[in-house]
């Protein structure tokens, strides 16, 4: 399973920003109770100059409720969590929670 062009544009711009930005590696096989996103939750982790940040990427069909109730109820200090949608008309929701 490879990753979805909408995390490969994420990251591009992200690096352009200055981020640090790693991924998780998504196996042809994916063995049982492997997890394909961080945390089951995030497919970006981002790091720059003493600041993380958490992101979900989603494509033209949006943010299911679960995911985003997974995301509010991830509470920690001082990590940001975002999700970014990329819509059809080309233009990226970016919102933190």
């Amino acid at each position: 399973m490879s990753r979805s062009k909408y995390e490969k544009k994420a990251q591009a711009e992200l690096e352009k920003e200055g981020w640090e930005v790693d991924w998780k590696v998504r196996p042809f096989r994916v063995s049982k109770g492997y997890q394909v996103d961080f945390l089951a939750r995030f497919d970006l982790l981002c790091y720059r100059r003493g600041t993380l940040r958490l992101i979900a990427i989603k494509g033209h069909q949006g943010v299911p409720k679960e995911l985003r109730d997974k995301i509010k109820d991830f509470n920690v200090d001082k990590i940001v969590k975002e999700i970014w949608v990329f819509r059809k008309n080309k233009t990226i929701k970016k919102e933190t929670i």
